[in-house]
């Protein structure tokens, strides 16, 4: 039990010392990529809206 108990424990430091090495974005840069996400994602979503539309309308009329 005490063996698991060290490796609980060893692992936890672990994850802490790990966790401040990591650089979080500030909330400004946080904002300025949520708003690229949504961008991109909505372009893409037009995109493949559009090229379904046209592969449609063409099999359409060849039917």
């Amino acid at each position: 039990m005490k063996q698991y108990l060290d490796k609980v424990t060893g692992y936890y430091k672990d994850v802490v010392n790990e966790m401040k090495k990591v650089s979080w974005p500030s909330p400004q840069e946080t904002r300025d990529l949520t708003v690229v996400v949504l961008t991109v994602s909505g372009m893409l979503a037009v995109f493949t809206f559009l090229v379904d539309w046209v592969i449609n309308t063409i099999i359409g009329k060849l039917l």
